[in-house]
């Protein structure tokens, strides 16, 4: 779930507070505020990023202060109490992720866990056992430029589950291992597999490729292209991109913009129902994905390639 807010007020906080206690404790859930005035009494919640694009934000951990600045980051643990505060005289970006927790559990145990393990028990329930000094870390080139890109993305379209997931599998991965490195532990490597192993593995991406080609315009879901390959997803988003040169959701996006241009080009279906029939959420969104693929509008495109 994406949150996006303005606050300028102490009730304006509350509010906010107020709505996200109010939310389901399972999925992610991801809070993007512009303030000037936010006090947050004290709470715990799930394993949670913290960082601001735009000046500075203060938690409380322990009635310790550790104030958060750009190019930095802190990640307070699940059930950890604390409190925040902003009060600014400009606005500041502050931007939060909340792991699920199913989520934060099944990222670490793929991290430890080999191919013939992922293969053997995909679904393997994991315990929630992750746990990060709280301290500030500082942000990664890429790391922070993937949260700024994930912010804008987010800011101006919405996602699909499936996008959602994959990108917050990305986020949290990228935390482990800055995790692993900080405490001076060797950051985990893929272990050499045996040949059967990896040709086992490509057997299954491909299950799960065809999953999607059969049905591209479908509602797809992480959950159920991995369980098509009887992958886990994180085996799945380890190994999809190495096999064809995209995420599952890349892939997906690929063959439906193909669809469409076959049928803006043979045929007089108006462009929004191209959309609905290719499986965009909105025309605007097809819009928007079809020209950023192709420079063109699907209309410009109808235009100059129509026979």
């Amino acid at each position: 779930m994406y949150i996006r807010s303005t606050v300028e007020t102490e009730a304006q906080s509350l509010q906010e507070f107020a709505q996200l206690q109010r939310l389901p404790a399972a999925g992610s859930t991801v809070l993007d505020s512009q303030c000037k005035f936010c006090v947050w009494p004290s709470y715990d919640d799930r394993l949670s990023l913290k960082c601001t694009f735009r000046g500075h934000e203060t938690y409380y951990l322990r009635q310790r202060p550790v104030t958060v600045a750009p190019e930095q980051l802190l990640v307070v643990n699940a059930g950890q109490q604390y409190a925040s505060a902003i009060r600014s005289a400009e606005w500041v970006h502050s931007f939060a992720i909340y792991f699920d927790q199913q989520l934060v559990a099944d990222v670490a145990a793929a991290r430890r866990a080999t191919d013939e393990l992922l293969l053997t028990k995909p679904w393997a329930e994991a315990a929630p056992d992750v746990w990060f000094f709280e301290q500030l870390h500082a942000a990664p080139p890429a790391l922070r430029q993937g949260l700024y890109q994930l912010q804008q993305e987010l800011a101006h379209r919405p996602f699909t589950a499936l996008e959602l997931d994959e990108q917050l599998h990305g986020v949290l991965s990228a935390l482990l291992g800055l995790q692993q490195r900080q405490v001076a532990r060797s950051a985990e490597r893929l272990a050499a597999v045996k040949r059967s192993t990896r040709l086992e593995i490509c057997r299954r991406l491909y299950l799960a490729k065809e999953f999607i080609d059969d049905a591209p315009a479908a509602a797809l879901t992480l959950d159920g292209i991995a369980r098509a390959g009887m992958l886990s997803k994180n085996h799945l988003l380890r190994h999809f991109r190495q096999l064809f040169g995209c995420s599952p959701h890349e892939y997906a996006t690929g063959l439906r913009l193909a669809r469409a241009r076959t049928l803006l080009t043979e045929s007089a279906l108006p462009v929004q129902a191209i959309s609905a029939q290719v499986g965009f959420a909105s025309p605007s969104a097809f819009g928007r994905v079809f020209k950023a693929a192709l420079q063109l509008t699907p209309q410009q495109y109808r235009q100059q390639h129509a026979a």
